[in-house]
């Protein structure tokens, strides 16, 4: 069972940080809004995907679409959703104006859901900031007044290598079985590195990567490989068996003929 302690800091720090973004994105105080982005950007990462070359459509702000501020409470997002779905209904054919009403439907789950919420926020105000010229075209969470005002870095005639620091087990397995990529392993280092008296169980299952009987398996699975009594390979293919199927890694392991069934017990 994750810590509820560590979950809920991380959670509260997040909702105020975003508080803060949705606050100065509906009153138009870049500064506050591009601060607020690279404080959150700094912890969620793989909720701002690189911008694309050459991009010239603006991701859709799904506020407009219900027509609210930014910086509603998530209870009026549900009665906005609510309230614009059923006067769409009422004036409308779904079948005739099909992509309406899925961007409806779209929003109003977006907007619901506080890790898409927050996606959603840090993709769209980074393009109105791009767009508006308060950031650099690559979308870097930095005002370009300040961008420009630092001096220029010296080069560095000889260079250091990059010590990079080992990985916890359970992200090394999270990235072996393919759950989380490179923008979710950073975000858990980074997260590590604002909140290192959280463990970093607690850090995954408040970013959903995986629920808790996953989780579980996952710590299974740090104990059988420390043993030697499973190898990686395996390991990767019951817990795509779990994910997919939803049959226990341990009980993939023992029908594949991998796992002595007495290993039963760490799983409970």
């Amino acid at each position: 069972m994750a810590d509820a302690g560590g979950a809920n800091r991380i959670e509260l720090e997040s909702q105020i940080l975003c508080s803060a973004l949705r606050t100065s994105w509906a009153e138009n105080d870049a500064v506050g809004q591009v601060k607020s982005c690279s404080e959150l950007y700094q912890l969620f990462p793989d909720l701002v995907p690189d911008l694309r070359p050459n991009q010239t459509e603006l991701p859709r702000d799904l506020y407009a679409v219900l027509n609210i501020d930014r910086d509603v409470t998530p209870s009026v997002v549900v009665a906005a959703y609510f309230r614009t779905a059923k006067k769409f209904l009422r004036e409308s054919a779904p079948k005739e104006h099909r992509l309406d009403y899925y961007r409806i439907l779209d929003s109003g789950f977006i907007l619901r859901k506080p890790r898409l919420r927050l996606s959603h926020d840090l993709i769209v105000g980074r393009s109105q900031l791009v767009e508006n010229k308060h950031i650099p075209d690559d979308g870097t969470f930095e005002l370009i007044e300040f961008v420009e005002e630092r001096p220029a870095q010296p080069m560095m005639v000889t260079t250091q290598p990059i010590v990079q620091q080992p990985l916890p087990m359970l992200i090394e397995l999270l990235k072996a079985a393919q759950i989380i990529g490179s923008a979710e392993v950073q975000a858990l280092t980074n997260q590590m590195r604002s909140f290192p008296e959280v463990p970093v169980s607690d850090l995954v299952l408040s970013a959903g990567y995986v629920n808790e009987n996953e989780m579980k398996s996952l710590h299974l699975a740090e104990f059988l490989l420390s043993q030697g009594k499973i190898d990686i390979g395996q390991f990767c293919v019951a817990m795509y068996d779990e994910r997919m199927s939803g049959i226990r890694m341990a009980e993939s392991l023992q029908v594949r003929g991998w796992l002595d069934t007495q290993v039963t017990r760490y799983d409970k």
